[in-house]
């Protein structure tokens, strides 16, 4: 069974807080304060490493399309733009597109290699991202 990032800083909060409760009341005597130290540290890391969103999708979401689409590598947030990576016609190069959102419009901004604007992998992604961003947004349609 595979644990979520949620779940994970939920087991190391309750780890803290009944371990600190217990080092504080001398109840638990073989533990050091660094070992509640490093726990304290997991359950913050869990906290604040959770997953960023780029027009209304998680990464991990977006990062699926990404590696559904032909050619697509992976996706990840960087700032404020969504960067897409993907194969070149002969599969022997990583070309990057990005992405950000202007006005409700989804803008790809930069494509990496010779082709430029004219390879297909960022248009089909951007078409799949979209319709995906529109689903869980039904409220604000995105625009291509």
């Amino acid at each position: 069974m595979k644990m979520s990032k949620t779940g994970w800083s939920l087991v190391a909060a309750a780890a803290t807080i009944v371990l600190g409760y217990g080092a504080k009341k001398g109840k638990i005597p073989s533990i050091s304060s660094k070992v509640v130290s490093d726990i304290a540290t997991v359950a913050s890391d869990a906290v604040i490493n959770e997953e960023k969103s780029f027009g209304g999708l998680k990464e991990s979401v977006i990062n699926r399309i990404a590696t559904n689409t032909n050619k697509g590598v992976k996706a990840f947030i960087e700032g404020n733009e969504l960067v897409y990576e993907f194969k070149s016609n002969s599969n022997k190069t990583i070309l990057e597109s990005r992405f950000i959102i202007d006005a409700g419009k989804l803008v790809m901004t930069f494509v990496s290699g010779s082709y430029g604007n004219k390879s297909n992998a960022p248009w089909f992604f951007r078409d799949s991202l979209v319709e995906a961003m529109n689903k869980a947004n039904e409220n604000c349609k995105m625009i291509i």
